[in-house]
């Protein structure tokens, strides 16, 4: 169980997390790279090619319309283009975009090593981040923020809702110790606390955000993610994968949907099998799905993610899970964020 005091500051006040090494960056460079990436891509990147100061997040899928990654583009004031993605996917995206890149002037980079990534989280985030920026916050998830951060430029984009609330700090690496001890010393000020991996996956479970390799990954599509309205679009053109993603949601074949768990007793593990007794001797067999990430919150007690049959994926659903320990767990399924 983690800090119930370190939780609790958090989720009434703000946290600061240290991001860097959780997730991926690549500079986009080039004049076609945006418009690659629109063609490549989930979702409508056009405006972002004709204004600067925006953000959107999309996906790149594989033929069969399946994860590549999530990523979100980020191009700031200056023009310069950058994608977060998950952690350790930047070769695989490089790999994947340079497949299609032929006569195109664009280029994907590593910028994992370049630009550090501080998570701002909680109720009071947008309060205090208010210091440092020029004009006024508001929580809409595609404007892009200049932030000064000590003398520092920066860049604020909006990120996954950790207790109720989330932002992205960018900046280059060679200031990220400066901008760390400012930022620290003002959550500080704000009753805010810093936060580790543990407490970052606690609050990511809570609020339902996927990540690679656990609820991202080569067997799963956008459209069985609770996320799925604000990365894909049905009105631009084609993008690799379209055709499947079009056709699943038009005929209503979603086949699975990423679900809360809330466990009575005990905590499951990652990979173990959920079932339901009712169909213990179909054809179909009892399983309906697996579970894809567990921790214990100290508001709701032992909690998870999971993949489950669409058909089954409703709140207040009880399924049973198949522990390693060939111990089944009794858990209902919850609406996310856990906190809804």
């Amino acid at each position: 169980m983690i800090d119930a005091n370190v939780y609790e500051r958090v989720s009434t006040s703000a946290g600061l997390f240290d991001a860097t090494h959780s997730f991926g960056r690549l500079y986009a460079r080039g004049k076609d790279a945006l418009d690659l990436l629109h063609r490549m891509s989930t979702n409508d990147i056009q405006p972002i090619g004709t204004s600067k100061g925006q953000a959107v997040l999309t996906a790149l899928l594989n033929e069969k319309g399946r994860f590549i990654d999530v990523i979100k583009l980020v191009r700031d004031h200056s023009g310069e283009a950058l994608l977060i993605a998950s952690k350790g996917k930047e070769e695989a995206i490089v790999q994947w975009l340079d497949k299609f890149t032929i006569m195109e002037d664009a280029r994907f980079e590593r910028a994992t090593e370049d630009i550090s990534q501080f998570l701002v989280c909680g109720p009071k985030a947008n309060a205090m981040l208010r210091n440092y920026a020029s004009s006024e916050i508001t929580n809409s998830r595609d404007v892009v923020w200049n932030l000064l951060i000590n003398s520092i430029p920066a860049t604020l984009v909006k990120g996954p809702s950790l207790a109720g609330n989330g932002w992205f700090i960018l900046s280059s690496k060679e200031h990220a110790e400066i901008l760390w001890n400012e930022l620290e010393n003002q959550i500080r000020n704000n009753s805010g606390v810093t936060i580790g991996e543990e407490v970052f996956e606690v609050l990511r479970i809570e609020n339902g955000t996927p990540i690679a390799p656990n609820e991202i990954n080569e067997k799963h599509n956008p459209l069985e993610l609770p996320l799925a309205s604000e990365t894909v679009s049905f009105t631009k053109g084609c993008y690799i994968g379209q055709e499947v993603i079009a056709r699943l949601d038009a005929q209503d074949k979603v086949q699975r949907k990423l679900v809360g768990l809330k466990f009575s007793k005990g905590m499951a593990y990652i990979g173990d099998r959920i079932s339901m007794e009712s169909l213990i001797g179909t054809p179909l067999g009892d399983e309906i799905g697996d579970v894809t990430s567990v921790a214990n919150s100290p508001a709701y007690g032992p909690i998870g993610l999971g993949y489950v049959r669409a058909k089954y994926a409703n709140p207040g659903t009880e399924v049973s899970v198949k522990t390693s320990e060939d111990n089944p767990l009794s858990a209902t399924i919850v609406t996310l964020p856990f906190y809804v």
